[in-house]
């Protein structure tokens, strides 16, 4: 199915979201060539637009979702830009572009435009700036989920549905500013779940297979939705990571399923016949992935003392332990601009590991300890990592802190903020890389936009807050690409 999205007001996103995947929720794959088009409107019609500066070299912009919007701080002096208010619990994604944000509330894939891109022009590159804004380009979705960049392609899955939305990202842009429309394909999977998509070459998506009640594995489908090769070995299927040489690790219940080259290969820890890792963070050029270790199926909420580093190559899942009552998070997990291990744990410390050996290299003392809520939505401390520096939330001071990571042996604390409202996600975009270049105009999607679209490895935990009848413990699941 190919639709175009245009901007509309954003109290008719609803309505727009009704109207636009009606047609998505049949059971069998399937996609239609069928376009579908609208007169586009602006919720801010008569406003003038924010100017637009050319700068000397690339900015950064971080976003912080609060219980009524989101707020956006650049990220070198920590001056808060805007704080746009949007009703619903809010999620964030990277919408695949260098530049804009996707913010996910139960209902709709809205685009927020963080004001900070470049463009690659030879042998260099301009960097712009502008206002962030929320637009109203937005994608409605039946229970929104996990959205996914790879191939220079973003896959953006309705877990009601069991369908996702593709689009190119590069097209997010028009003459500099946000598009006012979006085209976009969708395939649908045979049945409802909360799933995901990964963009592949050639027109193939590596995604989850499961119904509303269970999810059992992994497979390949083709832009038709038809299943090219396929693997049942991951029962309650859940979280993925990129690594190194196009590798993918999948999270499961008993382990993790790695797929690469066509083929998948299965992890197991037969000490933990149950031992869940459906939070990871992966990097495109590190064969580890960073995982979460959960031994325990029948906990309402595990908070677990041990966590895993899976080897893409090895195919090998290795389990380290923290100092005891020391815990985290699926908000904790990330990597550093080396490919270090990073966990925000419950003691109040940021921990950096080695990803080969588990070692600890360093750590930094960061805010007084804290406990996990059981409610997977509640606020809890976030990280969200450019370059060699990594930016932590704390609910309970409702601070911003900006940490060096030059030095893994000694993390330190560089400056902090107190943010006007309790942070919840946290999530950021660097105009150090280059805006992608539409695959249309060259043929074939941009070197740019693929080895950009998996560089930062952080971790998105995509769980709408809407009631996606989950497994016990997999309320507040994530994943990481």
């Amino acid at each position: 199915m190919t639709r175009k999205f245009f901007l509309t007001r954003a109290g008719a996103l609803g309505a727009v979201a009704a109207l636009a995947l009606t047609a998505c929720g049949a059971q069998n794959a399937q996609t239609s060539q069928n376009t579908q088009t609208s007169p586009s409107t602006s919720t801010s019609a008569s406003a003038t637009p924010a100017p637009i500066t050319e700068g000397k070299g690339p900015a950064s912009r971080v976003a912080i979702t609060y219980d009524g919007g989101v707020l956006v701080y650049d990220a070198k002096d920590m001056k808060l830009l805007a704080d746009i208010p949007k009703e619903g619990f809010l999620r964030l994604s990277d919408a695949g572009d260098n530049r804009h944000l996707v913010v996910a509330d139960g209902n709709s894939y809205t685009f927020l435009d963080t004001g900070v891109w470049s463009v690659a022009h030879g042998d260099h590159s301009h960097y712009y700036t502008t206002a962030p804004s929320l637009s109203s380009l937005s994608l409605a979705a039946d229970h929104t989920g996990h959205v996914i960049k790879d191939n220079g392609k973003v896959a953006a899955f309705a877990d009601g549905t069991g369908s996702f939305a593709v689009y190119d990202p590069a097209k997010l842009t028009h003459d500099k500013r946000t598009a006012s429309s979006l085209e976009t394909t969708t395939v649908t999977l045979p049945k409802p779940h909360h799933g995901f998509a990964i963009p592949l070459p050639n027109d193939q998506y590596l995604v989850a297979v499961g119904d509303s009640k269970t999810r059992t594995g992994a497979a390949v489908v083709d832009a038709q939705g038809k299943t090219v090769t396929e693997s049942p070995a991951c029962p309650g299927v859940h979280g993925e990571a990129i690594a190194k040489d196009g590798a993918f690790s999948i999270g499961c219940t008993d382990g993790a399923l790695i797929y690469k080259d066509g083929k998948f290969t299965k992890i197991t820890n037969p000490e933990d016949p149950y031992s869940r890792s459906g939070n990871q963070a992966g990097k495109a050029d590190s064969q580890y992935v960073l995982a979460d270790y959960k031994t325990d199926k029948d906990a309402k909420l595990e908070r677990p003392e041990k966590f895993s580093i899976i080897d893409t190559v090895a195919a090998t899942r290795t389990v380290y332990s923290l100092p005891s009552g020391v815990s985290y998070t699926f908000r904790s997990l990330a990597r550093g601009p080396q490919g270090e291990a990073l966990l925000l744990t419950t003691d109040g410390k940021l921990r950096v590991f080695d990803p080969a050996t588990g070692a600890e290299l360093g750590s930094v003392q960061l805010m007084e300890a804290w406990t996990e809520s059981e409610t997977w939505q509640d606020e809890r401390p976030a990280l969200w990592v450019d370059g060699k520096t990594a930016y932590v939330t704390d609910p309970a001071t409702k601070k911003l802190i900006a940490v060096s990571l030059s030095n893994s042996a000694a993390p330190k604390e560089l400056m902090s903020v107190e943010l006007p409202k309790t942070p919840n996600e946290i999530l950021g975009v660097s105009s150090s890389n280059a805006a992608p270049v539409e695959a249309e105009a060259h043929g074939a999607a941009s070197s740019s936009a693929s080895a950009d679209a998996h560089e930062s490895g952080e971790a998105h935990n995509h769980e709408s807050g809407e009631a996606h009848n989950h497994e016990s413990g997999e309320a507040h699941e994530g994943h990481s690409h």
